[in-house]
């Protein structure tokens, strides 16, 4: 089968590096593949190793460009308008909303196009209200032209229905990650002091990260020594060392920018705290998990799917930073209790998100190397099985 897979730009992390995981792992073996992305975005190394995973002659780049202009962006609609007429494609799939905008736009011109929909996120986000106003309804208005629907988790895939216009279509679980048994992993579960707190992901306001930063002031507070590692980079940077500085525990607050294999690094950490407000998959979370760390995490998104309270996490109702600390006390007084969980959470990354586990998947998904994608045959029966 050939897929085209148009995605929209690359900044690291998410949903982006998330189609290097599908590559390496080879989601899309016995299939031509061809990526399409409109610009660079600001992950100019992440475009490199995807084009060399899947060969330069089959990675187009619309643009040269980190950010994209109106020009461009009606300049990438012709490109993949041209892709669909000259290569013939039997499926485009399309990831991040300026993609899905385009492609559907472009299907409406390819009616034997199989189009898919892949979902990252249980909430549209925009950068303003007017993008809201316009994206919003333009997306649904033109879901009518969408056949499939692939979600990173199974929140994703329920929330994003009202985003869609009613039709049958096909949907399916594409997690964005795939786990590593050779990755380093915490062996050593004795506490440090100060306590070491890790986080990570793109730092804006949904992730309330500055609700952690008060948790670091509020165990100081008392007479609780911690500090907090920070893996990610993002607009609120600046405003989030404003808030450590104004708290007195700047010097403990320690930002690491973007870093690829961040949790790897973050093995020595006592434990990890995610308090999004909402999640799609929620990577970051199962590479802690993956490393072995003890994790309190806000029960969103794919963290209710792969998270078992009490079992390989410490699950939170609400991402206050009181109940951060709460929960950071309960780890911090119990040290069989964070290795059993860690050592847990491990265990459950390596046997849901094996490579081999992926593989099953992408047959349910893609079907056989003709590609007939028959939701009942003998590899979406085994994926059943395996979530029954």
């Amino acid at each position: 089968m050939r897929i085209l897979y148009f995605i929209y730009g690359f900044d690291p992390g998410g949903a982006e590096h998330g189609l290097l995981t599908l590559l390496r792992a080879g989601f899309f073996s016995g299939h031509q593949v061809k990526i399409l992305a409109c610009c660079r975005g600001r992950g100019g190394a992440l475009v490199d190793e995807i084009a060399a995973q899947i060969g330069e002659h089959n990675f187009i780049l619309a643009s040269q460009s980190e950010e994209t202009s109106m020009r461009s962006f009606v300049g990438s609609f012709f490109v993949i308008l041209r892709l669909i007429r000259e290569w013939r494609p039997d499926m485009v799939a399309l990831s991040l909303k300026q993609a899905n905008l385009l492609g559907r736009l472009a299907a409406m011109f390819a009616p034997r196009l199989r189009c898919v929909s892949f979902e990252h996120t249980a909430r549209y986000r925009y950068r303003s209200r007017r993008a809201a106003g316009v994206y919003g309804p333009l997306l649904k208005a033109l879901s009518w032209r969408v056949d499939e629907i692939w979600a990173d988790c199974e929140s994703t895939l329920q929330e994003t229905q009202a985003y869609f216009l009613p039709r049958k279509r096909r949907s399916h679980i594409v997690p964005l990650f795939c786990s590593d048994e050779a990755s380093s992993h915490k062996r050593d579960y004795s506490l440090h002091t100060p306590l070491r707190l890790a986080a990570a992901g793109r730092l804006i306001p949904l992730k309330n990260f500055d609700r952690l930063i008060e948790a670091i002031r509020m165990l100081q507070d008392r007479s609780v020594s911690a500090s907090l590692d920070l893996y990610g980079d993002g607009p609120e940077r600046q405003a989030l060392t404003l808030k450590a500085n104004e708290l007195g525990i700047g010097d403990r607050v320690h930002f690491h920018g973007y870093v690829a294999r961040w949790f790897e690094l973050a093995c020595d950490r006592d434990m990890f705290i995610n308090l999004s407000d909402t999640e799609g998959f929620c990577i970051v979370v199962a590479e802690a998990m993956l490393a072995g760390l003890p994790v309190i995490a806000t029960d969103v998104g794919g963290v209710r799917d792969y998270g078992k309270d009490g079992e390989n996490m410490l699950k939170l109702i609400v991402p206050s930073a009181e109940m951060v600390v709460t929960q950071a006390l309960v780890f911090a007084g119990d040290e069989t209790l964070r290795k059993n969980i860690g050592m847990q959470a491990r265990k459950d990354m390596l046997q849901a998100y094996s490579q081999g586990a992926l593989r099953v998947r992408a047959m349910a998904v893609l079907g056989d190397r003709q590609g007939t994608g028959d939701p009942d045959s003998r590899a979406d029966r085994k994926l059943a099985a395996q979530h029954s």
